[in-house]
């Protein structure tokens, strides 16, 4: 049966999701490629699922691809899309929060006919805010409410002195706009990104953060205004199992995405087969 071909950028959390998933046989695709900053995770990842996949560097890993997923950190975002563009193949970009301090990657991914392919991650709606956008929106705000140890390590709490562990109530930890939450939260709100990139811009969307020593899931509150009346939705989260910053349906959201673009792919296959039978 043919498959796509897929290098995959980032071998921690998502990337072993991935992989559970390609093992269940259902999903057209197959890792060819793996590229990870720490090579050593990379090949713990190739080994643990008996993958027969090249541990190499990017632009080797995107050269042997059909399409390439980015689950690696916001940094690496400029990197991979340029890897896609000079390779010519489409690509998923898990770290939103990375397209949002180069929107210019947009426009040259247009101009050289390859598809950034932006999951919905752990949110729920934005089919409803892609929808809202065609009459205009008002305002769009999101509220993130986390327990405290997902949020450990982000710049935003170090550079500003807030000690998670002291918080014995729910407290807001960020109000702002969502290209300060991205550059603050880097790994932690990626819906951040996703919402504002279907909506009106990183600028004008809204996000408030909550650290909630009660919670014991991670959730999401949209709240949306504009021509259309009123949108207000809520997803609440189970965190990984392997990595509480980060949702499972973001994960689900990337083997959506995989299928989607596999299934794509060979529709295209098979349409070019037909051409040339033709």
């Amino acid at each position: 049966m043919l498959k796509m071909k897929v290098a995959m950028v980032g071998c921690g959390n998502i990337g072993a999701d991935l992989c559970i998933a390609l093992q269940k046989g259902d999903l057209p695709a197959e890792l060819v490629a793996l590229y990870d900053i720490d090579e050593e995770r990379a090949k713990l990842l190739n080994r643990s699922f008996q993958l027969n996949a090249e541990v190499c560097s990017l632009e080797e890993a995107v050269a042997k691809a059909d399409f390439v997923i980015e689950c690696a950190v916001a940094g690496a975002v400029k990197d991979v899309v340029d890897a896609a563009i000079g390779a010519h193949i489409d690509c998923l970009i898990m770290s939103v929060s990375g397209l949002m301090a180069h929107p210019e990657l947009f426009e040259e991914a247009r101009n050289n006919n390859i598809q950034i392919r932006i999951p919905s991650g752990a949110l729920c709606g934005l089919d409803g805010i892609r929808s809202a956008m065609e009459a205009g929106l008002h305002s769009v705000t999101l509220t993130t409410r986390k327990p405290p140890k997902g949020l450990a390590g982000a710049p935003y709490l170090v550079e500003n002195g807030i000690d998670l562990e002291s918080i014995t109530e729910p407290k807001v930890v960020f109000e702002g706009n969502a290209l300060e939450a991205a550059a603050a939260f880097p790994a932690n709100v990626n819906v951040a990104g996703a919402l504002s990139i279907v909506g009106i811009g990183p600028i004008e969307t809204k996000v408030r953060i909550i650290a909630d020593p009660r919670a014991t899931e991670n959730s999401h509150e949209v709240c949306a205004e504009g021509a259309f009346g009123r949108l207000q939705t809520t997803t609440t989260n189970m965190p990984s199992p392997r990595n509480v910053k980060s949702s499972y349906l973001a994960s689900l959201s990337a083997v959506a995405e995989l299928r989607a673009a596999a299934n794509a792919y060979l529709s295209y296959c098979a349409e070019c087969g037909a051409k040339r039978q033709g």
